[in-house]
């Protein structure tokens, strides 16, 4: 059985080819970090500032 050792969160990969749903770990507030998404290789940064949605 496996357990849950920090919080995390769920990220679907964009690319049409793809749609891979990959966790990654919740990060401290106002923190940012680069992932990469392990079926494409396609890079994320999360989570998404609101300024950066606004754009």
């Amino acid at each position: 059985m496996a357990r849950l050792i920090r919080p995390t969160w769920a990220i679907r990969c964009v690319q049409s080819g793809c749609r891979t749903l990959f966790e990654v770990a919740k990060l401290e507030d106002g923190k940012q970090q680069e992932v990469v998404c392990p079926n494409c290789g396609e890079h994320y940064v999360y989570p998404i500032n609101n300024d950066e949605e606004e754009k």
